[in-house]
């Protein structure tokens, strides 16, 4: 506001005199004021409120000075409606601050001693508005709205990871280590984005949410109908992650993680390449972590141990060459398998 209050003054006295400037001016700091509150309100009709006080403010600034050429200043309204980081209401704002500037611009034109000039200045303008509207639109869509649904969406991830983690305090930070080494891993490998993996290592487990207490924390071994059921922690996991919205191309982690190169595992049997490459990174990810990590049945594993398991299921339990990326970098495979934990809102952020 105070800027746009120094550019009109100084075009007032130094360009060309503005017509009822003091009013202009009036109108431009009590117009302003109710954006000063909207801190004190929360909910969305508030944003509606301050968008059309944005259009009325703008309307009588564009009457009161009588200027054709101010017809521009009606892409501020969209504009300060990204302020709300709101879809409908940028296109809501849009679509009436064009309607009401045509309007407006009509008005003007059609007073005696306007003519022809006027007239396609005028559509000049309009067409410049709705050019910068729409560019404006596709240039913010994919940076505001997309980064605001993407924060709601990594914090159904992040409360999906914790309410693991909360039934199995062996666990604790197990789903960080896991989608840090998938993205690793993914790094290196090539063909698949990183980021989708570290997501999908996140909520690897959520399918245990729906095991009881008793099986997910027995010290001993299982049952064969206990066993059954902890296996099917991974179409559980899918059937959970689908109701919430979760993205396919992260159930597939959730889905397929327990499955064998050589066809052995689990819930499908899949073999080979067969096997989405997310889950088997996944599967190695999660069985690098799980043999570092104390278990309620046994002890973390030595390093050295984790490293010859891995060359002993190669082929056999993991993809040959994923097992092959891993022993090449085991100095930052094993850097990270004692990582501690973090947040994923700060490392995405």
């Amino acid at each position: 506001m105070i800027f746009g209050l120094l550019i009109l003054m100084l075009r007032h006295f130094y360009v060309s005199p503005a017509l009822n400037i003091q009013a202009v001016v009036t109108v431009m700091m009590i117009g302003f004021l109710p954006s000063y509150l909207y801190r004190l309100w929360t909910n969305r009709l508030v944003s509606y409120v301050l968008v059309f006080n944005a259009l009325l403010l703008v309307s009588a600034i564009f009457s009161l000075m009588q200027e054709w050429a101010l017809g521009g200043v009606f892409v501020l309204v969209p504009i300060y409606a990204l302020l709300f980081k709101d879809k409908q209401i940028y296109l809501n704002s849009a679509l009436i601050s064009l309607v009401v500037s045509i309007c407006l611009g009509g008005y003007i034109l059609y007073e005696p001693g306007n003519g022809l000039e006027q007239m396609v200045i005028m559509l000049d303008l309009f067409t410049i508005y709705v050019i910068l509207v729409f560019l404006i639109y596709f240039v913010v869509k994919d940076l505001v709205w997309h980064s605001t649904v993407e924060a709601k969406y990594l914090q159904t991830i992040r409360t999906l990871t914790r309410s693991v983690e909360a039934k199995d305090p062996y666990t604790h930070g197990h789903s960080d280590r896991v989608a840090l080494l998938g993205e690793a891993i993914a790094q290196i490998a090539g063909n698949l984005d990183p980021k989708k993996v570290y997501h999908s290592g996140l909520i690897h487990d959520v399918g245990k949410l729906s095991i009881p207490d008793f099986i997910l924390l027995k010290k001993g071994s299982l049952s064969q109908e206990e066993f059954m059921l902890m296996r099917s922690h991974t179409i559980e996991g899918s059937k959970i992650c689908k109701s919430l919205g979760i993205s396919e191309q992260l159930i597939v982690g959730v889905l397929y993680h327990h499955e064998r190169w050589d066809g052995q595992g689990y819930p499908e049997g899949l073999q080979g390449e067969r096997i989405p490459l997310v889950g088997r990174i996944l599967c190695i990810a999660d069985s690098l972590d799980a043999m570092a990590s104390h278990r309620a049945y046994r002890k973390a594993l030595h390093l050295e141990h984790i490293a010859e398991e891995i060359e002993f299921g190669c082929g056999s339990q993991f993809d040959p060459f994923l097992c092959q990326i891993v022993l090449d970098h085991w100095d930052k495979i094993s850097r990270l398998l004692h990582r501690e934990p973090i947040d994923v809102q700060s490392k995405t952020g």
